[in-house]
């Protein structure tokens, strides 16, 4: 059983130390007209008549994970462990809670797993309207993001489960066993973990506009700047295990890449020292969007006059675009198309790991160079954007009450390198005024796996919300959570004059 456990160890982190000795959020903040350049993150022409004449973010901060496998099922709502009321029978006699095991628990759907850690800030940022139907905004944002992607059920229990050799055999209970003498091959997966900035500069403009409609573009190049990066791509690892003293590898195909990754010790570099920082890689990407909006004079006594328009319908592509690092980067392949090769767990093995874990994995190393072919000769990697496309749509139902919703499709494969998007559709009612508003976005996240119910408030220039909160705390049950807070202030547009709404 230990050698197994061992062996476990040791292959992995082959794959990820050779040669070596994170959602979208933001969703009731975007959708507010009252946000200024933050509403150009959801589509960069809505803010071509925004509400305000400057408006500058001070600061915009969020972090939050998901995932579609492991859930915490407790025993109790939420609720009770803010509150501090968990039931004593779930608490040590500190007062601690007693966390049990069994509160953690599979979906076991035969599906692929997936799971994502994001943490995005936002500042500086300025959004200016030159003219009646003109505005520019410049903002910079950083976005530190871990992604494990389309990850084999079987292999998502077996990292959950560990190996259990004690009764001859390598395997857990449940579907999916790993058994002796049975060829394992369903583990693909993909790993992304990625640090960049965006300084991002947007131009908006009404191009059409009559005494019903109105239709404005938008447009925000960027440049990127890529701090550090890594990927581990598994296309396919055929694995059996014939007995308690070896390992048969069959055919293989695995690569990873990654730049120093002494850069993630320190996460504050990216958040406020990127000035001073070097980037490692560098790319263009860009957003682009168009809105339509319908303000008919029927309706003009049960609309917020201040936005002018009874619904608002937009189409954006947002985050298109790469990051190439080119210098500092490390890559490698390991390829077997030559039949089994075999890791043999006997007495050297055993002696390394008894060593210690590094003397191990070096051991390990030597020995899989030699059953592997192992290619190094790629110097550059190419980190993919989270590309989306996004449709919205927002009814004004009566005066500060609106109804919005925003469906996200990611186009990014499961399988690239960089980060992908998870796609979600969402419903946002919400009370809007210039010095309070109250959102609850709701729909499904997680490529519509999902059931969300978020929360936004804002009171003057400061706001909380989170995508994922209602639902978390009347729940017993936690697949992720999110939050973000900012604060944001601007000079509103005047209002208009009789003469000129005449």
């Amino acid at each position: 059983m230990k050698n197994y456990k061992l062996a476990l160890i040791s292959c992995l982190s082959f794959i990820l130390t050779n040669n070596a000795v994170y959602s979208q959020t933001f969703l009731g903040l975007q959708h507010s007209n009252m946000s200024g350049i933050h509403q150009a993150n959801l589509n960069p022409a809505n803010i071509a008549n925004s509400r305000h004449k400057l408006y500058i973010n001070g600061l915009t901060a969020g972090v939050g994970f998901n995932n579609d496998y492991l859930k915490l099922n407790f025993p109790f709502p939420v609720m009770n462990l803010i509150t501090g009321n968990v039931p004593n029978q779930y608490k040590t006699q500190s007062g601690s809670i007693d966390f049990q095991e069994n509160w953690l628990q599979e979906d076991v759907n035969g599906k692929a797993k997936n799971f994502n850690l994001f943490l995005a800030t936002r500042t500086p940022g300025v959004m200016y309207q030159i003219s009646k139907g003109l505005t520019i905004g410049l903002q910079y944002k950083n976005t530190l993001n871990f992604q494990i992607n389309n990850v084999a059920e079987p292999l998502a229990r077996l990292a959950r489960h560990g190996i259990d050799s004690s009764n001859g055999g390598i395997t857990y209970s449940g579907p999916n066993n790993f058994t002796v003498g049975t060829t394992y091959g369903d583990n693909a997966f993909n790993i992304n973990i990625n640090a960049y900035g965006e300084l991002a500069g947007t131009i908006a403009k009404t191009i059409i506009k009559t005494d019903n409609i109105l239709i404005k573009a938008g447009f925000t190049p960027k440049l990127l700047f890529g701090y550090a990066t890594g990927y581990i791509k598994n296309n396919g690892m055929q694995i059996r295990a014939p007995g308690s003293d070896s390992i048969i590898f069959g055919k293989t195909d695995v690569e990873y890449g990654y730049t120093d990754p002494s850069f993630y010790e320190d996460i504050s570099t990216i958040n406020i020292d990127f000035l001073k920082n070097k980037a490692l890689g560098k790319g263009f990407g860009y957003d682009i969007g168009g809105t339509f909006e319908y303000s008919p004079k029927s309706t003009e006594k049960i609309t917020n006059k201040k936005n002018n328009y009874l619904f608002r319908a937009g189409i954006s592509l947002l985050d298109a675009g790469n990051i190439k690092y080119s210098s500092g980067t490390k890559n490698t392949r390991i390829i077997n198309n030559s039949g089994e090769k075999a890791l043999l767990l006997d007495s050297n093995f055993a002696r390394a790991w008894g060593n210690g874990e590094e003397t191990g994995i070096r051991y390990t190393d030597s020995v899989m160079r030699t059953i592997f072919q192992i290619d190094t000769s790629s110097n550059s990697i190419t980190t993919k954007m989270p590309t989306t496309i996004n449709l919205q749509f927002d009814y004004n139902v009566f005066k500060i009450f609106y109804v919005g919703a925003n469906l996200s499709q990611s186009l990014r494969d499961k399988r690239a390198t960089g980060i992908r998007r998870p796609s979600y559709l969402t419903v946002i009612p919400r009370i809007e005024t210039k010095l309070f508003e109250v959102a609850l976005p709701m729909g499904l996240m997680n490529d519509y796996r999902n059931g969300r119910m978020g929360l936004f408030v804002r009171v003057g220039p400061v706001f909380v919300g989170s995508d994922n909160i209602i639902g978390q705390l009347k729940s017993n049950n936690i697949y992720g959570a999110d939050f973000y807070f900012g604060i944001s202030t601007g000079i509103p547009t005047k209002k208009a004059s009789k003469k000129d709404d005449e």
